[in-house]
């Protein structure tokens, strides 16, 4: 069963995963965009839209690219895991609320 406060401390923690994954992704992303060489035509705009030229991307702009690829896979699967989540708050409320109701 799920009670009132259990539903509340699972939406939160909820909402706390969203806003981790996303100041996350700003992070890394922000930390990504300072990480490039500036080899090929001598422009850092040139090296960021093509980070795949040769010596525009350093390791760590490549590990930062793993870690984004990584944060927009796992939040790809928030709302499935929003809806899971949603459902066990729900049918543990029924469950809790028909379970009261039978004590009596």
């Amino acid at each position: 069963m799920v009670s009132l406060m259990e539903s509340a401390t699972l939406a939160v923690a909820f909402v706390v995963f969203v806003i981790a994954l996303t100041v996350g992704g700003q992070v890394l992303g922000s930390v990504q965009g300072t990480q490039f060489t500036v080899v090929t035509n001598n422009t850092l705009a040139a090296c960021q839209a093509n980070p795949a030229w040769a010596n525009c991307s350093t390791v760590a702009s490549n590990a930062t690219a793993a870690g984004l690829q990584g944060i927009a896979n796992f939040s790809g699967q928030a709302s499935t895991i929003g809806t899971i989540l949603g459902a066990v708050i729900i049918l543990g409320l029924l469950m809790g609320a028909f379970l009261y109701q039978r004590q009596e």
